[in-house]
């Protein structure tokens, strides 16, 4: 009886008393997560006098929330920005349709502003941006990351590419990186190479007794160049007077575009345009996320000055009863060729391949679906459906049956005696293959660093040697080293 007295009242005792839960390291960087890492403005942002500004720059500046990195990276690339002004602008001008909605996601979250410059590094502020690495839009997201971040990628769309979706998805992975490493420097160079890579360098530092700041840390040279490049587009547009004497365009304060309720209807990016009084490569750009020329959405982006002519028109237009698309689902039928499928729907071969994104061979596989454009009389025949009947069941390719012959085969024992000659070939066609993928970079010329680290545990972001990307829609952004853990 007195022991179990005794056992209670230290049971009472714990339970009374505050547990003070030590910090411990994430298991998966060795990184020890700060007691307190708060995401928040020095003043509350509905009262900073940049809100009301005319232009979007100020609003940006009095936003600033990051200490700021001075090393002889930030000074080359802001000399390079600084020499180069045509570079700026055209960063500034793609982020014309997007910064203002990007700036305010980060206000409502209340995060620092400069996080709004950083597509200008990933993609140069290009939604349709690609990387050799299969990375895609504004900010850059692999397959993989995209999908747990719950950017879905169908043969409809890719939501990697789409604004209002990535946008929430970056900031999320964002805002969980800083409560990480409690430091906006490090949180940035994971979202480039990664929390584990970071985690670990850090850990070295610690292990070693040395600092563990950004500059202190040895990171691939593209990481290290990633913030420095941040820094110097931030340290140019918070100056006015330099950003007049470059000749930078004013962003307004407002708006670009605004979602438009649409139910889940298919409706073609053509006949939104028209309803808009609009481009089709303006639907293209505020939708960048579809890749067929017909949609299947709950809401559609457009601009915010179009958006009361295109409900108007698209009242007047279903009352009509206009259909909103003029395609259709075909299922491919046995023996029937791709020409003969694009002639019965009025489609050239290379239209039918276009609006299908497969192979020539897969437009000929027996039981594939395709979309079409409607054909009334075509509509009886067998295999014509409603382009309802692609919703589930969507083309896919075809492996392609190579034209050589297959290589003799190797006798099994001689794995042992080649495993050296693999691994070596291995690494050379890695080295090649980097090679290539950085001359084909699309940018603007810039001075030279060196070459950067290929990472293991992260696809990183637009290459660090250059600064600014090319920004023609449809152009690839710098290349990204291949990894498997990224944004």
């Amino acid at each position: 009886m007195l022991l179990r007295a005794i056992l209670t009242a230290v049971l009472l005792s714990t339970l009374a008393t505050p547990i003070m839960a030590a910090a411990v390291p994430d298991q998966s960087t060795g990184v020890v997560a700060p007691d307190k890492s708060p995401i928040s403005w020095t003043r509350a942002v509905n009262t900073r006098p940049g809100r009301e500004a005319p232009d979007l720059m100020e609003r940006l500046r009095d936003g600033f929330g990051m200490p700021d990195l001075n090393n002889e990276l930030v000074q080359k690339y802001q000399n390079y920005y600084m020499q180069h002004p045509a570079a700026m602008r055209r960063l500034l001008d793609n982020g014309r349709r997007y910064a203002y909605y990007v700036l305010e996601e980060l206000e409502r979250r209340g995060m620092p502003s400069e996080l709004a410059l950083l597509p200008m590094v990933e993609s140069s502020y290009n939604p349709k941006a690609l990387s050799p690495a299969r990375a895609a839009g504004l900010w850059q997201f692999i397959p993989s990351t995209g999908r747990s971040y719950g950017l879905s990628q169908s043969w409809w769309e890719d939501n990697r590419r789409d604004v209002v979706s990535s946008t929430g998805a970056a900031l999320d992975y964002l805002s969980y990186l800083y409560s990480l490493m409690g430091d906006w420097h490090l949180a940035l160079a994971s979202y480039n190479w990664g929390e584990g890579s970071v985690g670990r360098a850090v850990a070295k530092n610690q292990a070693q007794g040395m600092a563990t700041g950004y500059d202190d840390l040895r990171m691939p040279a593209e990481t290290k160049n990633y913030v420095p490049r941040l820094q110097a587009i931030k340290n140019i547009l918070r100056d006015p007077q330099l950003v007049a004497q470059m000749n930078l365009p004013v962003l307004p304060n407002r708006p670009y575009f605004e979602s438009v309720a649409l139910y889940g209807k298919h409706i073609d990016l053509d006949t939104v345009a028209k309803l808009a009084n609009i481009s089709v490569d303006e639907v293209k750009a505020l939708n960048p996320e579809h890749s067929r020329p017909v949609m299947k959405v709950e809401t559609i982006n457009l601009p915010k000055d179009r958006v009361s002519q295109f409900k108007s028109n698209l009242n007047a237009y279903q009352e009509s009863e206009k259909p909103l698309s003029r395609w259709g689902s075909y299922t491919v039928q046995p023996g029937e060729k791709a020409e003969r499928i694009a002639g019965k729907f009025n489609m050239s071969l290379s239209q039918l391949q276009e609006a299908n994104g497969v192979s020539m061979k897969s437009l000929s596989k027996p039981g594939q679906p395709l979309l079409v454009l409607s054909n009334p009389a075509a509509e009886q025949t067998p295999g014509a459906a409603s382009l309802t009947s692609l919703n589930e069941n969507t083309p896919v390719n075809v492996a392609e049956t190579p034209d050589k012959p297959a290589s003799k085969a190797i006798p099994a024992h001689a794995d042992a005696v080649s495993t050296k000659t693999k691994a070596s070939t291995a690494k050379e066609v890695k080295s090649s293959k980097t090679q290539k993928s950085n001359k084909s970079e699309k940018s603007d010329k810039t001075p030279k660093t060196t070459k950067p680290e290929k990472s293991a545990a992260k696809t990183t972001s637009a290459s660090s040697s250059k600064p600014a990307a090319k920004t023609a829609t449809g152009s690839k952004p710098a290349t990204k080293p291949t990894g498997t853990q990224k944004k």
